[in-house]
C-alpha cells in the first residue's frame, strides 16, 4: 500500500463581498505588524492577558522567581513524559519551541516594563490608560526592529529603497495610501515566510553560563511543546544560543528534525515538514516559480539548464528534471530557497521581491504605522526620535538579568571588528526615554616680587638676544644654513619643510626664548641678589607647577628692544576681536571665540597641554638622555626603532588601508607643531652628530651604531652617522618648562581644507559662488590647485604640486586625494546650496558649506572611525557615540579642547603602524590594473596624479578601499623606518619615523611609558615582566634588550607594543589617551554638530541629513571610479556584512533642508514665515524658518466639514476619511 503524510487543506474564506471566484484560505491573525503574538487578534484573547492592574500583562513566577507567561488550560505541553500546563500568549504558536517561547517572554517583560515607567512618570494615568500606551509603544519597536535591523539582513541593504522598506532617520512618514491593501501575500504566508525553517541548525546548545563554558546539547524534539526550560530558569541559556551559535547556511535544505520527524511526538513517525509547505503551497494556487521571476521583473528561465547561474550549486539540476516534467511545474517554494544569496542578503532575488512587496505593503497600508503623522494616533517628533533608539540588543538587555553582553547587532554574530559585544549599561545600546511621554581653579602663588620678575625677563631677554647671535656667527662662518637650504638631496630639508613654523609662530617662539631663559635666571639666580633669588626649599615638582601661574605678560610686552614691532599681518590674519559674537553660527579660522568665556581655548598657535607633569633632563629644557640606572644613558632612539619596530609583513584581516589615511587627515586636522629655524628663518641642518655645540642647541641629532642593519654607522669622511633631528619650535607663553604649541585649531573643524587663518582661507577660495579654488586638468576636471606651497615639490617642474588648507597635503599620494576628495565635497555642496539659494552671496554659500563640512567630517569621525580604533566599550565609555536622533546637551564652556603632548606627540602616530611599503592602484572593480606606488619613491611627488594611464587619483581611491592595511603593532614598513623622505640617488639619505617619534617624545619632555600605565587604570610597573598584561614575551624580550630598566622605555614603543583591545584596534594606553582627547574635542566644541545651542545648532531635518554621511557616500559623490563601494570604507568589501553597494543606494544628504525663503510652498500653496494656513480641510502648515511644519486636525464636529467644504474635497483627504468614515458613508449613500 502507498503510504502518505497527512495534510489537510487550509480552511477557507469568503471572498471580498462574497463574491465568487477562486478559493481564498483564512488568516486568523491580522496582516499589519501589531504585536497580536502578544497581544492576541480579538478583544475576548486580549481580556485573557491583562491583568487590569497598572496597565500590566498577566505573569507568573516561576519557582526560580522567574517572571514567566500566564498559563493555560488549552493545549497539552510535555516535561518529558508527563503533561505540563502550556503558557498562554497572543499568538498561536507560542509553546511550539523553548525559543519561541523565550522570546515571547521577553516581548511580555518589555511591555510590563514600559507600563511601569509610564506609571512612575504619569502617576494618574489608569490602567487603560497604560496598557494601550505600552501596547503602543511595544508595537512601534517591533516595527522599527522589524525594518531597521531584521529586514536588511534577510533581503539586504541594496534593496531596501527599491522595495519601499526603508526607514526615515528623522521627522514623519507620509507615504500611508488608502488604497494599498496591507492584506498578507498568499505567496508570503503559505511559501517564502517560511524559509526561515531551513536557517535551523541540527540542534540547540544552551550556553549555561555567561563565559560560554557550560554548553548542554538538546535536539528539537526535546523542546518542542516542552516548557520545561523556561520552568527552569533556562531562558537566559536559550537566548545565549541564540545570540551566539550560528544558523545553517542558507538553502534547499532542512535539519533532519523538522524534514522527518516534524511534531512526532510520542508516535513513530512526525512530518516532512519541507513537503507540507510545498503542499500547502499548491493547495493555496500559488503559481509555480518561474511566474514569479517574471512578476519581479527577473529573467525568466525557459529550461532546466538557464537556472545554471541562478541557483546555488548544490542542487542538481538533473535530479530536478526528473522530478518535474517542464521548468513552468516547479513549486515557489523549492527554486526560491535554491536561489543564490543576493549580495549582502539572506535570501535570493526572488524571495527579496516578494519579501519587500509583502513589508511595503503593511508598511504603507497601515494607518497606525509608528512613523505616520495622523492625529490622534501618532507619536510625538521627540517620541518618534525616542523610538528610532531602539534595538533588540537593549530589549534583551533590559528584560534577562544573566545577559550581561551582548552585540549591538544581535541577528548577526559577535566580532571584535564591528559588532563587538557590549556591556548591557553601554551608551553605544541606546535606551528609550520615556520622559518623553510625561502629560577654573585658582592661581597659585609665587613668593617673588614684581620687581624681580621684570629683572629676570629683562635678563632672559639679554640672554636669548646673545644666543641668537652666536648661533648666527656659528652658521654663518660654517655656512651649514646655506648648504641646507639649497641642497635637493637632503631629507633633512623635505622634514624640515613639512614641520616649518608659519610667520606667526615666529613671532610667539621669539616671546618663548624670552622666557625659557627668565626662567633659567630665577632657577640658577644668575644675575639677581641673595633677596631675590627663589627659596631653596621650592623644589622641582613645585617649580614645575608655580612658574607657568606667573603672568609676566606685561613685562613681556615690554620687550621691543629684543622682540621687534609686532607684525601688523599678523593681526590681520589673526583677528581676536572682543567681545565674541555669541550670535554667529560660523566658526573662526583660528578658533577664537569658539568658547564664549575663554576665547583662547582650542585656538591656532596655542602651547599644547599635558596629561602629566614633563620630564626634562634638567626639569625644564633639556631632552631626557638618562636611564633611571644613573649613570647609564637612555639607548639611542634609532637602537630602539631597530629592536621594537623593524618591519614584519603582517596585513590587518578586515580594516582597509583607508583606516590608516583617514587617521593621517584627521592628525592634520588638529595637529602640527612646527621646528625651531635658525636666524632669518633658515632650515638648521642637523644632521651631523655634533651639531648641537657647532650649529644650534636646538640639535638634538639621533646617533645610529655599528652593526645598525641599514644605515653605516660612519659617513664616507670617517666621521659617525646620525639621523638628523631638530627640536621642535620654542612655544610657552608662560615661565617655567619648555613647551610647544600646535599651529593648528584643536577642534575638528576641516582646518586641513580651508586654513587655520583668515589669510590662509582666503588664498585657498575662488570668491565665487562659494567655490573653493581648483584646478581642471582635463581628465581631472577638480583637482586641487596647483601652487608652491610646498617647498620640497620633486615632481616639478612639469608635474607641480598643490596647495591645500595644510601645508603637508602634497606628502605622499594617498594624502593628496583624499584632499581632493573633501575640496570636490566642499564645491559640491555649495553648487547646490547657490542653486537652492540662489539669491545668497559668495560668502553665505562658503561659510555654510565650510559648517556643513565641519559636521559632515565630525560625524565621520565620531560615527564611523572612531568606533573602529577604539572599539564600541570604550567609543561608549568616553561618550564619543554620536546620537541618533536629538541633540548633544554635554558641551561644557569650562572645558579646554587644547593638544595634549601625548596625543600629539605620540599617541596619534599610532597609524604609522598601518602604512603600507606599496600602495595598490586599482580599477573600479578592485582590480589591481598597474603597479602599485612605491612609497619611499612617492613623498613629495605627484607624479601618479597627472597620470592619465594609470588612473590617476581614482586608482588611488581604490586601492585605499580595496587593500589591507598593515596590521596594528609595533612594526613599522621599512618605507618609513628607513626610506622616510630618502633622495632617489642617495639611499642612505632617508630617516626613520618611529625612531623620530621617540626622540620627539624625549624632546617634549614626554614623561616614559611606565608613568602613564597608572593614569589608565593599569598598575605602575615594577619590572619588565610586569608588562605581560598587555604584551606579549617577544615583545617584553625586545624591551629588556634594548633599555636599562622598565622606567626607560618610551612612550611611543610602550604604547604601540601593547595587545589591542577586545574589539579594539588599539591597546590600553592608547584607547585611554585618544579616547580622553575625542572626548574632550566633542565636549568642549560649541559648534560641535550634534550641539543644541540656540546659535550654533542646526534644525532637526538638517542634522537628520548631516547624519546620512558616510565616507563611502563622499567618495561615491566626488569619484569617477567609484560606483559600487562597501558602506563601510574601513572595512574590506564583504559580501554579507560589507558587500559593495551601488552608489545611488547609498544615502546622501538633501541640502534642500538649507532651503532659505520668507515663505513655504505646500501643495503649490504659498504660506508666509510664520503664518499658517489649512492646506486641506484636515490638515494645517505653518511656515517656519526651518520649513514648512504640518500637523494633521483633530475634527471635533465632522459635520461642519461639509459645511465648509466639498465632499470631493473632504473624501480626498486622508485624515478627514480616518475621522469621519460613518458620517462620510451616510453621506455616501445619500448621493
Amino acid at each position: 500500500l502507498t503510504q502518505c503524510l497527512p495534510y489537510v487543506r487550509t480552511a477557507t474564506s469568503p471572498r471580498e463581498n462574497c463574491s465568487l471566484g477562486p478559493r481564498e484560505q483564512v488568516n486568523q491573525a491580522t496582516s499589519f505588524l501589531d504585536a497580536s503574538h502578544i497581544y492576541g487578534s480579538n478583544v475576548e484573547h486580549a481580556n485573557k492577558l491583562r491583568a487590569y492592574r497598572d496597565g500590566l500583562l498577566l505573569t507568573q513566577k516561576s519557582s526560580r522567581q522567574n517572571i514567566l507567561l500566564p498559563t493555560t488550560n488549552d493545549g497539552t505541553c510535555w516535561n518529558n513524559r508527563n503533561p505540563q500546563r502550556c503558557f498562554l500568549a497572543g499568538g498561536e504558536f507560542t509553546n511550539l519551541f523553548s525559543t519561541h517561547t523565550a522570546l515571547h517572554t521577553i516581548w511580555l517583560r518589555q511591555h510590563n516594563n514600559i507600563a511601569k515607567q509610564l506609571k512612575a512618570i504619569n502617576a494618574d494615568w489608569d490602567d487603560e490608560k497604560l496598557f494601550q500606551e505600552s501596547r503602543r509603544i511595544v508595537i512601534a519597536q517591533i516595527q522599527h526592529i522589524t525594518y531597521n535591523e531584521f529586514l536588511p539582513i534577510i533581503v539586504g541593504k541594496n534593496n531596501l529603497r527599491q522595495y519601499g522598506i526603508k526607514l526615515r532617520h528623522s521627522d514623519y512618514d507620509s507615504d500611508y495610501d488608502l488604497k494599498t491593501d496591507a492584506t498578507a501575500l498568499n505567496e508570503y504566508a503559505s511559501a517564502i515566510g517560511l524559509f526561515f525553517y531551513s536557517l535551523f541548525s541540527d540542534h540547540i546548545f544552551l550556553h549555561e553560563d555567561e563565559e560560554g563554558n557550560r554548553k548542554t546539547k538538546k535536539s528539537w524534539s526535546a523542546i518542542i511543546n516542552n516548557p520545561e526550560l523556561l520552568y527552569n530558569g533556562k531562558i537566559d541559556a536559550i537566548l545565549r544560543y541564540l545570540l551566539r551559535e550560528t544558523i545553517s547556511k542558507p538553502g534547499l535544505h532542512m535539519n533532519n528534525y523538522f524534514k522527518n520527524e516534524f511534531l512526532r511526538g510520542k508516535g513513530n513517525y512526525g512530518l516532512d515538514l519541507a513537503a507540507m509547505i510545498i503542499q500547502m503551497g499548491r493547495d493555496h494556487g500559488v503559481p509555480g516559480y518561474t511566474a514569479f521571476r517574471s512578476a519581479c521583473g527577473l529573467r525568466q528561465p525557459a529550461n532546466f539548464s538557464d537556472l545554471a547561474d541562478i541557483i546555488l550549486e548544490s542542487l542538481d539540476l538533473d535530479e530536478l528534471a526528473k522530478l518535474y516534467d517542464h521548468i513552468d511545474d516547479v513549486d515557489l517554494f523549492v527554486l526560491g530557497m535554491a536561489e543564490k544569496p543576493e549580495v549582502g542578503a539572506l535570501v535570493g532575488p526572488t524571495f527579496a521581491c516578494i519579501i519587500g512587496k509583502q513589508f511595503q505593503k503593511i508598511r504603507r497600508g497601515d494607518r497606525f504605522w509608528y512613523e505616520n503623522f495622523f492625529a490622534p494616533s501618532a507619536f510625538t517628533l521627540e517620541q518618534l526620535g525616542e523610538i528610532r533608539k531602539t534595538t533588540l540588543a537593549r530589549i534583551v538587555c533590559d528584560n534577562l538579568e544573566g545577559i550581561n553582553e551582548i552585540q549591538p547587532n544581535v541577528f548577526t554574530l559577535a566580532d571584535i571588528y564591528g559588532n563587538c559585544p557590549m556591556h548591557c549599561n553601554s551608551t553605544i545600546i541606546d535606551t528609550i526615554d520615556l520622559t518623553q511621554w510625561i502629560d577654573q581653579e585658582p592661581r597659585l602663588k609665587l613668593p617673588i616680587t614684581k620687581a624681580t620678575l621684570e629683572k629676570a625677563v629683562r635678563l632672559g631677554a639679554e640672554h636669548a638676544k646673545r644666543l641668537n647671535e652666536a648661533e648666527a656667527d656659528r652658521i654663518r662662518r660654517q655656512g651649514r644654513s646655506g648648504n641646507a637650504n639649497r641642497s635637493q638631496k637632503l631629507a633633512v630639508y623635505a622634514h624640515s619643510n613639512l614641520l616649518a613654523p608659519k610667520k606667526e609662530s615666529l613671532e610667539i617662539s621669539h616671546r618663548a626664548e624670552v622666557l625659557r631663559e627668565a626662567t633659567k635666571v630665577l632657577l640658577r639666580g644668575d644675575g639677581l641678589s641673595e633677596q631675590e633669588r627663589l627659596p631653596l626649599e621650592l623644589d622641582l615638582p613645585t617649580l614645575q607647577r608655580l612658574l607657568p601661574e606667573v603672568d609676566v605678560s606685561y613685562f613681556v610686552g615690554n620687550i621691543t628692544d629684543f622682540l621687534g614691532e609686532e607684525n601688523p599681518s599678523i593681526e590681520e590674519c589673526l583677528p581676536r576681536p572682543l567681545p565674541c559674537d555669541h550670535t554667529t553660527k560660523y566658526r573662526t579660522f583660528s578658533g577664537w571665540c569658539n568658547n564664549l568665556k575663554f576665547p583662547h581655548y582650542g585656538n591656532a598657535f596655542a602651547p599644547m597641554r599635558r596629561l602629566l607633569d614633563p620630564v626634562y633632563e634638567d626639569g625644564f629644557d633639556s631632552p631626557r638622555i638618562m636611564s633611571r640606572n644613573r649613570g647609564r644613558k637612555l639607548p639611542s632612539a634609532r637602537k630602539v626603532s631597530n629592536a621594537v619596530h623593524a618591519e614584519a609583513p603582517v596585513f590587518h584581516a578586515v580594516y582597509t588601508h583607508m583606516l590608516m589615511q583617514m587617521g593621517q587627515i584627521i592628525d592634520h586636522d588638529f595637529a602640527h607643531s612646527p621646528v625651531s629655524r635658525g636666524p632669518g628663518n633658515a632650515i638648521l641642518d642637523c644632521s651631523r652628530c655634533d651639531s648641537a655645540k657647532t650649529v644650534s642647541i636646538h640639535c638634538f641629532p639621533i646617533p645610529i651604531e655599528s652593526g645598525d642593519p641599514y644605515f653605516p654607522h660612519l659617513l664616507d669622511n670617517g666621521e659617525p652617522r646620525c639621523i638628523a633631528f631638530t627640536r621642535s619650535l620654542l612655544g610657552q607663553l608662560t615661565l617655567g618648562y619648555r613647551n610647544q604649541l600646535d599651529q593648528l585649531t584643536s577642534y575638528i573643524d576641516a582646518s586641513f581644507i580651508y586654513g587655520s587663518t583668515e589669510c590662509e582661507a582666503n588664498k585657498l577660495r575662488l570668491f565665487s559662488q562659494g567655490l573653493l579654488n581648483f584646478t581642471d586638468l582635463g581628465f581631472n576636471r577638480e583637482a586641487l590647485p596647483q601652487g608652491r606651497q610646498e617647498r620640497d615639490c620633486r615632481s616639478q617642474p612639469r608635474h607641480p604640486c598643490f596647495n591645500a588648507g595644510d601645508e603637508r597635503s602634497n606628502e605622499q599620494p594617498g594624502l593628496t586625494v583624499m584632499h581632493t576628495l573633501f575640496l570636490r565635497e566642499h564645491n559640491r555642496i555649495a553648487a547646490s546650496l547657490s542653486r537652492i539659494n540662489n539669491f545668497w552671496s559668495d560668502e553665505k554659500i562658503y561659510l555654510e558649506t565650510r559648517r556643513i563640512m565641519g559636521a559632515k567630517i565630525q560625524h565621520i569621525v565620531y560615527n564611523e572611525w572612531l568606533p573602529i580604533v577604539l572599539g564600541c566599550e570604550a567609543t561608549a565609555r568616553y561618550d564619543l557615540v554620536p546620537r541618533k536622533t536629538g541633540y548633544y546637551k554635554g558641551y561644557d564652556d569650562k572645558c579646554d579642547p587644547t593638544m595634549t603632548q601625548e596625543m600629539a606627540t605620540a599617541a596619534f602616530r599610532f597609524g604609522h603602524s598601518l602604512i603600507r611599503n606599496i600602495f595598490p592602484r586599482m580599477n573600479a572593480e578592485y582590480k589591481e590594473e598597474t603597479d602599485g606606488l612605491d612609497l619611499k619613491a612617492s613623498f613629495n611627488n605627484e607624479t601618479f596624479y597627472y597620470s592619465l594611464e594609470t588612473g590617476h587619483i581614482e586608482s588611488v581611491i581604490m586601492g585605499l578601499l580595496g587593500s589591507h592595511s598593515m596590521g596594528f603593532d609595533r612594526y613599522i614598513s621599512d618605507a618609513v623606518r628607513n626610506h622616510l623622505f630618502q633622495k632617489s640617488s642617495n639611499p642612505y639619505t632617508g630617516m626613520d619615523l618611529p625612531a623620530l617619534n621617540i626622540q620627539r617624545g624625549r624632546d617634549h619632555g614626554i614623561p616614559p611609558y611606565n608613568s602613564y600605565r597608572e593614569m589608565c587604570g593599569m598598575h605602575r610597573a615594577r619590572n619588565f615582566d610586569d608588562l605581560k598584561d598587555v604584551m606579549d614575551d617577544r615583545t617584553i624580550a625586545a624591551f629588556r634588550n634594548v633599555y636599562d630598566h622598565v622606567d626607560d622605555i618610551d612612550l611611543f614603543p610602550g604604547m604601540m607594543s601593547e595587545r589591542p583591545l577586545k574589539g579594539a584596534l588599539v591597546g590600553p594606553m592608547l584607547t585611554c589617551i585618544i579616547g580622553e582627547q575625542f572626548q574632550r574635542l566633542k565636549r568642549c566644541d560649541r559648534f560641535f554638530y550634534e550641539n543644541d545651542n540656540p546659535a550654533t545648532k542646526f534644525t532637526p531635518d538638517q542634522l537628520a541629513e548631516i547624519r546620512k554621511t558616510t565616507l563611502s557616500k563622499l567618495i561615491c559623490a566626488n569619484s569617477q571610479y567609484a560606483r559600487r563601494i562597501q558602506p563601510n570604507a574601513f572595512l574590506m568589501p564583504d559580501d554579507l556584512t560589507n558587500a559593495p553597494m551601488k552608489c545611488s543606494e547609498l544615502s546622501d544628504i538633501d541640502l534642500y533642508e538649507w532651503l532659505d525663503r520668507q515663505f513655504c510652498v505646500v501643495d503649490h500653496r504659498v504660506i508666509n514665515l510664520g503664518r499658517t494656513k489649512r492646506i486641506t480641510p484636515c490638515i494645517t502648515c505653518t511656515c517656519t524658518a526651518e520649513g514648512p511644519e504640518c500637523h494633521s486636525m483633530v475634527i471635533d464636529r465632522c459635520e461642519s466639514l461639509l459645511t465648509d467644504y466639498l465632499f470631493s474635497e473632504v473624501i480626498a483627504d486622508t485624515v478627514c476619511v480616518i475621522q469621519c468614515s460613518s458620517l462620510i458613508r451616510q453621506r455616501s449613500r445619500q448621493l
